[in-house]
C-alpha cells in the first residue's frame, strides 16, 4: 500500500514532534500557588496602571496572555505573562517594540523578565527548556537576523550559556 507523500510528510512533522518534546499542555489555572497568584495580579495592576497614565487608556488582557505550565520542571504549575495579548486602548505597543514583548516568568512568586519575539517551552531530555526568539543583536547582528536564546531553570535560577 502506497502512502501519499503529504501523508508521509505529516507522519514525520508529528515524529519529529514527539522526538524533540512537543510543548506540553498549559496546567489548571486553580493549581496556581498564592505566591504566583500575587506576582500576577501585581503585574496585571502594574500594566493596567501604565496604560491608564497614557491619556486614561483602558487596558485589557487578551486571550493567551496568561500561561499556567510548568516552566522548573517541578512538577507544579509557574505562570507565563506574555505581554504581546496586552491591550492598552491609548497605546497600541505599549509592551512590544522591535526588539519583542516582555514575557514574564513568575516561578515561586518570583518574576522573571525577558525581551522576546516568540517563545515556547519544550522538554529536551530531562529538562524544560525555555526558547526565545530574541533580536538579532544577540547574535551579533540586526533584528534580520534569526536567533534564539535556551533558558533553563536550574539550582533556583535561569541558566543558558553565558549566564553566571
Amino acid at each position: 500500500m502506497a502512502i501519499s507523500k503529504s501523508l508521509a510528510a505529516l507522519f514525520a512533522v508529528a515524529f519529529l514532534a514527539a522526538l524533540l518534546g512537543a510543548p506540553q499542555a498549559p496546567l489548571a489555572e486553580a493549581a496556581r500557588s498564592e505566591a504566583n497568584s500575587a506576582a500576577l495580579k501585581q503585574i496585571i495592576d502594574e500594566a493596567r496602571e501604565n496604560c491608564r497614565s497614557v491619556e486614561g487608556g483602558i487596558f485589557s488582557v487578551g486571550e493567551g496572555a496568561i500561561h499556567d505550565v510548568d516552566v522548573s520542571g517541578d512538577g507544579e504549575p509557574d505562570v507565563i505573562v506574555d505581554s504581546a495579548g496586552f491591550n492598552c486602548t491609548t497605546a497600541a505597543s505599549f509592551w512590544c517594540g522591535s526588539g519583542g514583548c516582555m514575557l514574564s516568568v513568575v516561578i515561586d512568586g518570583e518574576g522573571y523578565g525577558f525581551l522576546t519575539q516568540g517563545w515556547e517551552i519544550v522538554d529536551l531530555y530531562n529538562y524544560r527548556v525555555l526558547l526565545l526568539a530574541v533580536h538579532g543583536m544577540e547574535c551579533g547582528g540586526s533584528n534580520v537576523r534569526k536567533c534564539v536564546r535556551a533558558e533553563v531553570w536550574s539550582e533556583g535560577a535561569f541558566r543558558s550559556p553565558g549566564r553566571e
